[in-house]
């Protein structure tokens, strides 16, 4: 799983302390993610758009569509506005005043994790939303089985540089711990569902099989489409 990283506080001079510096995370176009951008959705905001590969992504399935970014990183910023409508150096969501207009579909890619106040965060994107408009991204699991294995039998919490105990890490979710950080800040989720099973990249058949047991315990993120209640 890839992540998105953002700091616990912005700092005062965001393109000084990011000068020269790109996202330690490679970057995905996310088709699951992709999927769940309604087809009419002519204006996208991109937050935490790395380099802007999913954003482009978006922007070739739908003729006219604007992609616009955020992003924290100065050398992903850069290499994102050669390929999306517009790109905000900056941490989100402080730096939607860079941003013109309303959105029909805003994206958190694997960003919501990073933040001292998601829920701040989500109360900012519904005043920037079109009528009709929806949120869409992707959540790390915190309760992967892996993780639970370490945690109760190893006694391990030890942080790493990218996945599901990212350093940079803030705030941890489960299905229904998301769905509430979801309900609390007003929105309505429509789609939830786990992606990135355990073992699919190397055993795909016996991956779906535990997977169709143990459930939520084999997958490493949820994706999600929510909108305004």
């Amino acid at each position: 799983m890839t992540d998105r990283p953002s700091r616990p506080e912005a700092p005062r001079d965001v393109t000084r302390a990011f000068e020269g510096v790109d996202s330690p995370y490679w970057s995905e176009t996310r088709s699951h993610v992709a999927d769940l951008v309604p087809p009419t959705a002519a204006r996208v905001l991109d937050v935490g758009c790395n380099d802007g590969t999913f954003g482009a992504g978006l922007m070739a399935r739908r003729a006219g569509r604007e992609v616009w970014g955020i992003e924290p990183h100065d050398l992903d910023a850069r290499t994102a506005a050669g390929r999306l409508t517009g790109v905000a150096h900056g941490f989100y969501p402080d730096a939607l005043e860079q941003v013109p207009g309303s959105f029909d579909c805003v994206s958190f890619n694997h960003v919501l994790e990073h933040m001292v106040d998601p829920w701040q965060a989500l109360r900012a994107t519904r005043e920037r939303l079109a009528p009709g408009g929806v949120i869409v991204g992707e959540l790390p699991n915190v309760r992967h089985l892996p993780f639970l294995v370490d945690l109760a039998v190893r006694g391990r919490f030890d942080y790493v540089d990218s996945g599901l105990l990212d350093r940079t890490h803030l705030r941890f979710f489960t299905r229904s711990s998301a769905q509430d950080l979801f309900g609390s800040t007003g929105y309505v989720v429509d789609e939830f569902f786990p992606v990135v099973a355990m073992g699919n990249a190397r055993y795909p058949r016996t991956s779906r099989v535990v997977a169709r047991v143990i459930g939520d315990l084999s997958y490493m993120a949820f994706a999600f489409r929510a909108r305004p209640a």
